[in-house]
């Protein structure tokens, strides 16, 4: 089929066609992807439900759990069912402006996490060297300002990212290779790119990840110097059992984005489906695992998880899932 440039946004149609390079056995990813998924679903949703239904868990912490559940929620039925149609028929059409939806709100969550971390880590800074103050600084209105500022800085710092791509100019018919409408993979089949187009997403990751990321990190410089000079062995266990499953998905989150970057910036190094494949992993894989991740370090959702399941069985098999037995 012949295909035309500078065609009008109404006749684009986008094909994702998966992973290159993997597309003779990509359809036997369909069934972990599956599974994922379904964890994620299960998992997040059980985590906000005990969490929201729970009055002894409406702690600031737990508040931002719940939050960054409800956007991994969102990255996770944004992604993944359009990914498991793609692996299960080999390639699936998109219409234009659904294209740059989908980039749009597989970003956003994205940056919110990375926002939200930032606040967690402070969370925790103050609740550690500053308890005597904790309920007065982290209260119900410090959530909820914080909320509305990530959100306000995470859409200005993504939708240019979706208007710029959209902005291009495409062939009617534009293969892009990746599971999703990623950026990359997306301009990369334009007509001509432009000097923002190629360089947006790049001031994008110096204006947002080294000032959340130094924040962070300040943060827990000064829970570490604290619990350094503490004497009790326990106190030291202590801040370390209340700060490490933030600190868990601080880790995966940067581990991540790390490998997400490295593999764009030595796209010629790695083989042809890294890219894309991490892409995917980069939005697809916190969802999965950070429901994971409260159920084992956090005591009280193990506890109270157990009795809800109890109670309601149809997420029982979620709360296997999220609160695994511990020795």
């Amino acid at each position: 089929m012949p295909t035309a440039c500078n065609a009008s946004s109404q006749h684009v149609q986008f094909i994702l066609n998966g992973f290159p390079g993997l597309y003779t056995w990509q359809h036997w990813l369909f069934f972990p992807f599956l599974f994922m998924l379904v964890l994620a679903f299960l998992g997040n949703i059980s985590v906000i439900l005990i969490i929201t239904r729970e009055r002894c868990l409406h702690e600031p912490m737990y508040i931002f759990f719940s939050i960054l559940a409800a956007i991994d929620l969102v990255s996770a039925i944004t992604l993944l069912p359009e990914l498991l149609a793609i692996l299960w028929h080999g390639s699936n059409s998109i219409p234009f402006d659904v294209c740059f939806a989908q980039m749009y709100f597989a970003y956003f969550p994205t940056a919110m996490e990375s926002s939200l971390l930032v606040l967690m880590a402070y969370d925790r800074y103050v609740a550690v060297c500053r308890p005597l103050e904790y309920y007065s600084v982290v209260t119900n209105q410090f959530i909820i300002k914080g909320s509305i500022f990530i959100i306000i800085r995470s859409f200005f710092v993504v939708m240019p990212l979706a208007v710029i791509a959209r902005m291009l100019t495409y062939n009617s018919i534009s293969i892009v290779s990746n599971g999703f409408c990623e950026y990359f993979s997306v301009i990369n089949t334009a007509c001509a790119q432009t000097v923002m187009s190629d360089n947006y997403i790049i001031i994008c990751l110096f204006l947002v990840v080294p000032s959340d990321l130094i924040l962070t990190v300040l943060s827990y410089y000064k829970i570490a110097t604290i619990s350094v000079k503490l004497r009790s062995k326990d106190a030291q266990r202590k801040i370390f059992s209340t700060c490490s499953s933030h600190l868990f998905v601080i880790l995966f989150f940067y581990l991540l984005g790390t490998m997400h970057i490295l593999t764009f910036l030595f796209e010629s190094v790695f083989p042809v489906y890294t890219h894309s494949l991490v892409s995917v992993l980069y939005i697809t894989t916190p969802p999965v695992l950070n429901p994971l991740i409260y159920g084992m370090k956090s005591k009280e959702i193990r506890l109270v998880g157990t009795i809800f399941a109890i109670s309601h069985p149809y997420i029982m098999i979620t709360n296997i899932v999220i609160t695994p037995r511990t020795s």
